[in-house]
């Protein structure tokens, strides 16, 4: 799946503003009144501490080994093919826990379905990270993508999704969900302009009229890049044919945590944060040209960077405050950031893929505790 992250063509929304003088694709009824419900299965960002008991359990499962573990994976395009090899080689290491929690944004919202079924997708990781070209993703529209919702057309990244997630891989979700088990992922209704925190284990479980369809459409609007993939048009309730436009998770939320995620009791928790995508300081790989697009491009690329290096240390205080470790592994500096996340080249994912083996074997005592590039001003004081 996609990321909201170092897309290249963006500049293409630029022109494609001053290009466009009128026209616009129809888009299914709405109305004011449903902008801004929040839909029946995503999880309220107000809740508080007490209501969180009812969204995380204090009783552990009978299998659980009494460390509660939260595993982010971030937004990224191609480049999660970083993150499904530090899950294949965590797997390799024998340390890769059970996860209770599992959140994923764009690209991780598909990464975070297959690791919280288990090491044994990890073949199907590897498969999507390391074979899958631009036209399994996308296909381009020409000039007629100007006028209309979106640039490409995502379809073939659709029947990806159709095909993988079957009845089957959603009584295995609910299974797990009913185990106390939590799977979160995040899209942005663009209507209000606000995060929407999905619990796929509560849309796995029915109450819908197509549970299975419902879960596909989710899926395919946290990686659906505004101006470039179609929004997914979706009923916030059963029951009604309004509905809200859902875009890419990573527009508000490049990598997902929340303090409901934790339980509130004191037993050992650990949150483990999977970026994909670089985390340097500069990104001077090369000049910036004097032309309105590549300023246009070079900004954006800047204006997405500070957001995930703003989202991982917000989530980094979360840690700190609920009493959580923190680990995080990125895209190590040596390999150069993606000029286009949108860019499914088979050369560069395998390189990451086989960067994310060698991180997941050193498992996560050898990644960051802390954000990288926190100044001593930014640096948490331990709680006394």
């Amino acid at each position: 799946m996609m990321g909201f992250g170092r897309v290249g063509p963006l500049v293409s929304v630029v022109l494609a503003v001053m290009l466009v003088a009128s026209g616009c694709a129809e888009r299914p009824k709405e109305a004011p009144a449903i902008r801004t419900i929040l839909p029946m299965e995503a999880v309220d960002p107000t809740i508080t501490a007490e209501q969180a008991l009812a969204a995380i359990s204090d009783t552990a499962p009978a299998e659980d080994d009494g460390i509660h573990t939260v595993l982010a994976l971030s937004a990224g395009g191609a480049d999660g093919a970083y993150g499904a090899g530090v899950l294949t080689g965590w797997t390799r290491s024998g340390t890769r826990p059970k996860f209770d929690v599992v959140t994923g944004v764009s690209t991780g919202a598909l990464m975070a379905v297959l690791a919280f079924l288990g090491p044994e997708y990890d073949g199907e990781l590897e498969r999507f990270y390391t074979t899958t070209s631009n036209e399994k993703i996308f296909r381009k529209k020409g000039l007629g993508g100007l006028f209309g919702d979106s640039l490409l057309d995502n379809g073939p990244l659709q029947g990806q999704i159709e095909a993988f997630i079957t009845d089957d891989i959603l009584k295995k979700i609910a299974i797990e969900h009913d185990k106390g088990r939590r799977l979160y992922i995040a899209t942005t209704n663009l209507d209000a302009g606000e995060l929407v925190i999905w619990d796929m284990g509560d849309i796995a479980n029915g109450g819908r009229t197509d549970s299975r369809q419902h879960f596909q459409k989710v899926l395919r609007a946290s990686a659906a890049v505004p101006a470039y993939f179609s929004p997914v048009y979706i009923k916030p309730q059963r029951g009604i044919q309004l509905r809200q436009a859902h875009v890419d998770g990573g527009v508000k939320a490049p990598i997902l945590v929340s303090g409901f995620m934790f339980p509130q009791n004191k037993m050992p928790k650990e949150l483990f944060m999977v970026v994909n995508g670089n985390t340097m300081r500069h990104n001077a790989s090369a000049p910036v040209k004097g032309t309105v697009m590549d300023i246009a491009k070079k900004t954006i690329v800047e204006l997405m960077r500070e957001l995930q290096d703003d989202t991982i240390y917000r989530d980094f205080v979360i840690a700190r405050n609920v009493g959580a470790t923190f680990r995080l592994t990125a895209i190590p500096d040596s390999i150069p950031m993606a000029q286009d996340s949108l860019n499914f080249d088979n050369e560069r994912m395998r390189r990451l893929y086989q960067a994310g083996v060698v991180e997941g074997l050193k498992g996560p005592q050898g990644w960051l505790s802390e954000p990288p590039g926190v100044s001593r001003y930014e640096r948490l004081v331990a709680a006394k």
